[in-house]
């Protein structure tokens, strides 16, 4: 994956995966035969005790019933073009570490008629990152991801598991086009939009909405065109449960003023960048318990400086000691 320097800051700041945002496009069948080797190896690697630290070439089968949750059992047709394109296709990307790898998927794939299962043999170079996600997706989000049926859904499923943990992630236009292999289409940034971005986010809403899925995201945007640059909101399941708790919670009026309290002093201080105060809004719903500390803050501040310094120094607390950039 070629990464630019603020790639690789992106990669530090949010502790990327870098197989997870590495530049690749497959096609959602093409993907669900991903998700079938993931699960292999996770079965073959992660879920044995003790588990395996040391890679060689591994081979995965994959039995027919496994290809109806790829497709369905009268087009294995389609299951076995999958198989040629994981196989034809190559991943690209570099770790945080400088470590660079361009390889295939796998190396070979094979119907094996008296097992009545295809044989996929994948990269020993590719094990351990295959290990590494194996590990980070319970059996049921592999299930979701097959589940949905946009190719864009599932990269943006990926991207919202890696950093549910935090809550927040963010992308440039640039950066999300290289990742899906994009650069030449939706030169206009409305189209890019509305068929990567608001399809992903509508069709995942839509399963999180039927209980089908456990995170769904926002995002709001900064720039225009080729300099846009997106901040994704990661919701999940427990975050709502907490907030549930804590609006039961005796605390939570005096909590809830003091954040509009933040809000209205943003306003007062940085009136001309309300796309900032609508992030810091959202992002204060993740960082309750910095919500106290944050308005005492500013309080203090707007008693000892005023016009541009107070504006600077508030924009500096709230990323420097707070994270809320």
């Amino acid at each position: 994956y070629r990464i630019m320097e603020e790639k690789k800051q992106d990669i530090t700041l949010y502790q990327a995966n870098p197989l997870t945002e590495s530049r690749y496009e497959f096609s959602p069948t093409e993907k669900n035969a991903f998700y079938m080797v993931i699960r292999q190896v996770r079965k073959n690697y992660v879920e044995r005790e003790p588990p395996r630290t040391e890679f060689e070439n591994m081979k995965v089968q994959i039995s027919t019933s496994d290809l109806v949750q790829i497709t369905d059992k009268d087009h294995t047709e389609r299951a076995r073009k999958a198989l040629r394109a994981l196989r034809d296709k190559a991943i690209e990307f570099e770790d945080k570490e400088g470590n660079w790898l361009y390889c295939g998927f796998i190396n070979q794939a094979r119907w094996v008629a008296k097992k009545q299962v295809y044989e996929v043999e994948v990269s020993s170079d590719l094990m351990p990152y295959l290990v590494q996600l194996a590990s980070q997706y319970t059996e049921y989000s592999l299930l979701v991801a097959m589940s949905l049926k946009g190719k864009h859904s599932q990269r943006f499923y990926e991207l919202c598991s890696q950093y549910k943990n935090r809550g927040v992630f963010g992308k440039t236009v640039q950066q999300l086009k290289e990742m899906f292999m994009l650069e030449d289409k939706y030169p206009l940034l409305p189209l890019f939009k509305q068929k990567v971005i608001n399809t992903a986010q509508k069709e995942i809403k839509s399963f999180y909405d039927q209980g089908q899925c456990d995170l769904w995201f926002e995002y709001s945007q900064d720039g225009k065109g080729d300099n846009a640059h997106f901040t994704f909101y990661v919701h999940t399941k427990e975050e709502e449960k907490r907030k549930k708790a804590q609006k039961n919670a005796p605390a939570w009026d005096d909590m809830f003023k003091q954040k509009r309290g933040i809000i209205t002093i943003l306003r007062a201080v940085i009136k001309n960048d309300k796309k900032f105060i609508e992030r810091v809004d959202k992002q204060l719903d993740l960082q309750t318990e910095d919500i106290t500390p944050i308005y005492n803050k500013l309080l203090s501040l707007t008693t000892d400086f005023k016009g541009a310094d107070l504006a600077k120094l508030t924009r500096w607390v709230l990323s420097t000691d707070y994270g809320i950039n």
